[in-house]
């Protein structure tokens, strides 16, 4: 069974990001998203505050001038602009400033014959060197947020051929619409951004910026982002429709270290919640707790921001790490992120401040706290189903198999053990010590 459950999430996984990982909303009506293509205002108070990642903006008593509005462009046209920078702006201080606009030109129509609807749009970036993706926020009209389960975007590994460029075996040009339930091509396998309710970026207004040390790259070895959405047309309306999309800041000046991803939980498969029990002893009766264990096989890194994405059932998520003192118990906890209550319409990005040391051998432990409801609720894609999945950002970005992913094991039990809340108290200590 549990090769079963591994090979059943190894093909489904990808679509997971719901998540992972995006933006409240930024645009009040649907011509705000045609301005978009045609102006920005841009900001420039007389100097610059170089801000490490607390999960917050910062203020300035500067006074701000507005410039005149630059033109704003999408797709592949990617002109060179002097943006300076805000009180919120990604970037630092004399770094190389360009943002680039991925919305699609018309309105995506969805099927009036689905509830659930996955597609995928292609976006080209500069490729004629390395560049780091620094900030972003999300562009989601009215009529969108009607429907948007999620978007994630997605770095593609890309290869040129005298033909074009492809990603995997699949050809693509910019702006291309593709089907992709319930994931992108497997190619596609770094997440740098998305959208979900309640947003999740680190910002005013659920705008999302890196650590001042480092970016999500992209450039000729990743020269296309892929957005991902999904769209719960619970009414069968056709006049719904999707024209949703992101801003990116991205510079050439590359910082010190890559920023990477991983995934921990069960993802959509592998665990069932069943119905609400008639005859109860107690509150646990109607508790389930699922976890995923796995073990970090690679160099260290730091994580320093997490966000959790479930569904309706789903009361509390969070994960710890655990790590041997040299006997076969692993005794030392860390904290990686507790979110309580959790509740699907405010699924945001939280900053670890300071973050969390993820070593060699460490066993990383997700649990997902699930009260029952009326019927038998498994894991799945469709936004009845169900989900556990921590996204959590990590620098440097290293090396390791299965990348994002962390293969692991996956159980389940009726209620909350004492033991599991001794681990997650211990948790919490360890993490406010070092706030200290």
């Amino acid at each position: 069974m549990m090769l079963i459950n591994v090979i059943i999430t190894n093909l489904i996984i990808k679509f997971s990001w719901a998540a992972a990982a995006a933006v409240a909303v930024v645009e009040n009506s649907s011509k705000e998203v045609a301005a978009a293509h045609a102006a920005t205002t841009i900001i420039s108070p007389p100097h610059h505050a170089v801000v490490n990642f607390k999960g917050g903006g910062v203020s300035s008593n500067t006074e701000e001038e507005e410039e005149p509005a630059a033109p704003q462009h999408h797709y592949h046209q990617h002109r060179r602009r002097n943006l300076k920078s805000s009180s919120w702006s990604p970037y630092l201080t004399n770094e190389t400033k360009q943002e680039l606009l991925f919305v699609p030109d018309e309105p995506q129509t969805l099927s009036a014959n689905k509830v659930t609807t996955y597609f995928c749009v292609f976006y080209e970036v500069p490729a004629d060197q390395d560049y780091h993706v620094v900030g972003w926020e999300a562009v989601i009209p009215p009529v969108s947020q009607r429907t948007l389960h999620h978007s994630i975007m997605m770095t593609c590994r890309t290869r040129d051929t005298p033909w074009g460029a492809y990603i995997g075996a699949r050809p693509v040009t910019n702006g291309q619409r593709v089907p992709c339930e319930p994931m992108p091509p497997s190619a596609c396998d770094t997440m740098i951004g998305g959208w979900t309710p309640g947003g999740w970026g680190n910002g005013p207004n659920g705008a999302f910026r890196t650590p001042s040390d480092a970016g999500f790259r992209v450039g000729p070895g990743r020269k296309f982002v892929v957005v991902q959405y999904h769209h719960n047309n619970e009414s069968l309306d056709a006049n719904n429709t999707s024209q949703a999309g992101f801003r990116l800041q991205i510079t050439p000046d590359l910082r010190k270290a890559d920023v990477g991803e991983m995934q921990l939980g069960p993802i959509a498969v592998g665990f069932a919640i069943p119905p609400a029990r008639r005859n109860k002893n107690n509150d646990d009766d109607d508790v389930v707790d699922v976890v995923h264990t796995c073990t970090w096989n690679a160099d260290p890194t730091d994580a320093w921001a997490f966000r959790s994405h479930a569904h309706a059932l789903c009361t509390r998520q969070y994960s710890i790490v655990r790590r041997s003192s040299g006997n076969d118990t692993n005794d030392n906890v860390a904290y990686l992120g507790d979110t309580s209550p959790f509740t699907y319409h405010s699924q945001p990005l939280v900053g670890l401040d300071p973050p969390t040391r993820i070593e060699r051998g460490d066993v990383l432990e997700t649990h997902c706290l699930y009260e029952r409801g009326e019927r038998w609720t498994a894991g799945g894609l469709s936004t009845s189903d169900e989900m556990c999945i921590r996204h959590v950002l990590i620098s440097p970005d290293v090396e390791r198999a299965g990348a994002p992913f962390c293969w692991g094991r996956i159980t389940e039990t009726a209620g909350w053990s004492e033991e599991a809340q001794r681990s997650l108290e211990q948790a919490h200590a360890e993490y406010a010590r070092r706030q200290l």
